[in-house]
Order: C-alpha cells, then structure tokens, then sequence
C-alpha cells in the first residue's frame, strides 16, 4: 500500500494550509530541479528535520513528534505519557525567532504551545490554555524510537506561460525516511509502507513525480480559462496542493504514520484530510481494526467512539449526535485509525461523518474503556 499517493488523486478528495519556518537541524534533504520547465523553482530550503522529544510540560512527563518539512512547514503531536491522548499541533503565528503551535481540537478557547526550538534539538517556551500557563522543556531522545530523516520538494507553474498576469499553480510533497533505531528488514518494511516503488532508494524522485503530476494537470486546464476575467476572478486559478507523511507515534514497536493531503483547485474552499497508518514492527505488519480487535469488536467499540465524541465535544448523553454535529446518530469504526501505548486513535476526515465546518474528527479511546475487546498483545 502506498502512503505517499499522487497529488492528482488526493485533491479530489483531501486541503489546508501550513505555515511558517524557523529552520532549525539540518540532517535531511530539500530538492529542487534545475531543469524543470516550470516558472519558478520553490527550494524548500533549510528546517527539514524530524525529532522525537521527550520532557515536561506543567511537570508532567510528556513525548513530541515534531517534524520539519521545510519552507515554513512544521507538522507535530504530542501527548502527555500519563494518559496516551495524542494531540495534533497546528503551526500559529511564527516569527522569525519562534516555533508556535495550537493544539487541534473541539474547545472554544485553544491552548497553544509557544517557544524556540535551539540548534540542538531542544524545544522550550510557555503552554497557555484556560487562563492559565505552564513552561515546557523537552529534548530531543533516541529512547526506542524509529530514526527519520526529512526530504521534501517544492514547485511551482504558471498556467498561461508569458503573461505577467498568469495564474500560478504552487505544490509540494515531504516524507519521512526511515534512517535507523532499528535491524534493516524493519526499516525496509517502513520504506515499502510508504513508498513501495522506491525500495532503498531516497524519496527524491517520487516526491517530484507526485509534484509534477499536480502541475501537469494545471496546465492542462489553460484552455478553459477566460482571460477577460482573469483580473477580476484570477484568483480561483491560483491552485495549490501539499502532501506530507509525518510521524505521530514512535514508541517500539508500534509506529503511526499520518499522510496528511491538501488541495484548493477553484470553488469556495480547499479540501484537507489525514489517512493513519498503524505499524506493529516487531510483526512488520501494517494493521488493520481486525488484527486488534477481537470478533465482534464493532457494537463496543462503536460506543466508546459515542463516548469519546460526546466529551470532546461536550455533548450531553441523551442529545442525539445527528442533532448538530453528524450525519448520522452513530459513529461506525473505519479502517483510518492508529493505536498506542495507552489506547487507539479512529479519525474521520471532512464529509466522512460531519459537515466540513466541524473539520477532521479524531477521537482517541483509552484501552480501559474497551480492555475486552483488545488482542492481547496491544495491552502489554
């Protein structure tokens, strides 16, 4: 199965933005193509990096997956290793001296991350969120994790070549690849869960072929574009799209993959969604909801995820969930999920359960809540 698929096939489905880099490591790779026929050439610079950081926040031991992807783009998640709840960080606001995040999630006010990341991997600042701030200090560990290193490719096309005026479509793609923590058939079977075709390869050249691909398309829709009301309406023209697999969970021998996709091509707004890929690396398998649960697992595990949504979202019990929020009164487990130390992730990206507006949903539930369906070995 292939993570990392083609920008062509993901816009159709899966958009958003990501902002803005400090630039801190330097153990991984940007490309550009000097060759290329495209108008611009987007390097994505310095800041592709992936650290695994462990320390505190609020004195409470917590664990980070931090990864930079390069021309102002960070990806993050963090949990508190007492409860297990992976939390998805949101880049905000950055500076030039500054690595900020807020935390995604249901609540009204957010709670946000804000601090700077040093040249040697070490992330400290303030957590604010409900009134109240906390320091954090974290550093970069090797513990039993997965090594990665980060490539990414940037590009750019203009859609009527010549004209000052021409919309330009904008694309990039990043990975992480693995480079060690482990024996060479587990860092193999990881290279071939995210990009089969490249074996022991660098991801290079399927991080351009999917940027390419993205761009060709764009160009390819020159003739339907009325001129007259490009200074007016041009705006729609100016498409964009971004793929990235990022680390969300690494802790031997279970590791999470998200392959995040975004794309705007026209219309009121882009599309954007996260498909998880849940590794057992002792096994080298990548899992599925069955391997995990045991027959019959999909009535109890169905009602935790009520009970899960109900509290992030702070909705009474009694109050039927296609109310307000969802498009139907129960929320079904899918194939998009991931588990971890403590419990298991399910997420549902737009339009897959709820309107756009409530975005992706992702509802973490603890092993505690659902210990009798759970294969044994997922507990340990």
């Amino acid at each position: 199965m292939r993570i990392l698929t083609c920008l062509i096939t993901t816009l159709a489905c899966l958009s958003a933005c990501q902002p803005k880099n400090t630039g801190a490591g330097g153990d991984s790779t940007a490309i550009t193509s000097p060759k290329d026929t495209t108008i611009a050439i987007m390097p994505a610079g310095g800041g592709v990096f992936y650290k695994h950081l462990k320390g505190t926040l609020a004195g409470q031991p917590v664990t980070m997956e931090l990864v930079g992807h390069g021309a102002g783009r960070y990806s993050a998640w963090y949990y508190y290793d007492k409860v297990g709840d992976p939390i998805a960080l949101l880049t905000s606001d950055m500076t030039a001296d500054s690595l900020n995040f807020t935390e995604y999630g249901a609540s009204d006010e957010a709670n946000t991350l804000r601090g700077k990341l040093s040249p040697d991997a070490a992330y400290k600042g303030t957590w604010t969120g409900g009134g109240k701030s906390y320091p954090f200090d974290l550093h970069e560990a090797a513990d039993s994790s997965i090594h990665f290193t980060v490539a990414s490719y940037d590009d750019s096309a203009a859609l009527l070549p010549g004209r000052h005026d021409s919309p330009v479509a904008t694309a990039s793609s990043s990975t992480v690849w693995p480079a060690g923590g482990a024996d060479d058939a587990v860092l193999a079977f990881i290279r071939e869960t995210i990009a089969p075709k490249a074996g022991s390869d660098s991801p290079k050249t399927f991080l351009k072929e999917d940027v390419d691909s993205f761009l060709s398309e764009y160009r390819g829709n020159k003739n339907d574009v009325d001129t007259t009301e490009l200074k007016e309406h041009g705006f729609s023209w100016n498409w964009n799209a971004s793929t990235s697999i990022t680390v969300v969970y690494n802790e031997w021998p279970l590791l999470a993959l998200e392959n995040f996709s975004s794309a705007f091509t026209g219309g009121a707004h882009g599309n954007h969604g996260s498909n998880f890929i849940a590794l057992d690396l002792a096994a080298k398998k990548v899992l599925k909801p069955s391997d995990v649960f045991k027959p019959g697992y999909k009535k109890a595990l169905s009602a935790a995820l009520d009970k899960s949504f109900r509290k992030k979202y702070k909705i009474p019990a009694g109050q039927p969930l296609d109310e307000q929020y969802l498009f139907k009164k129960t929320i079904e487990p899918n194939d998009n999920f991931f588990i971890a130390k403590k419990g298991v992730v399910f997420s549902y990206t737009p339009y897959e359960i709820g309107p756009y507006a409530v975005g992706q949903i992702t509802l973490f539930i603890p092993f505690t809540d659902i210990k009798g369906i759970v294969q044994e070995r997922y507990l340990q």
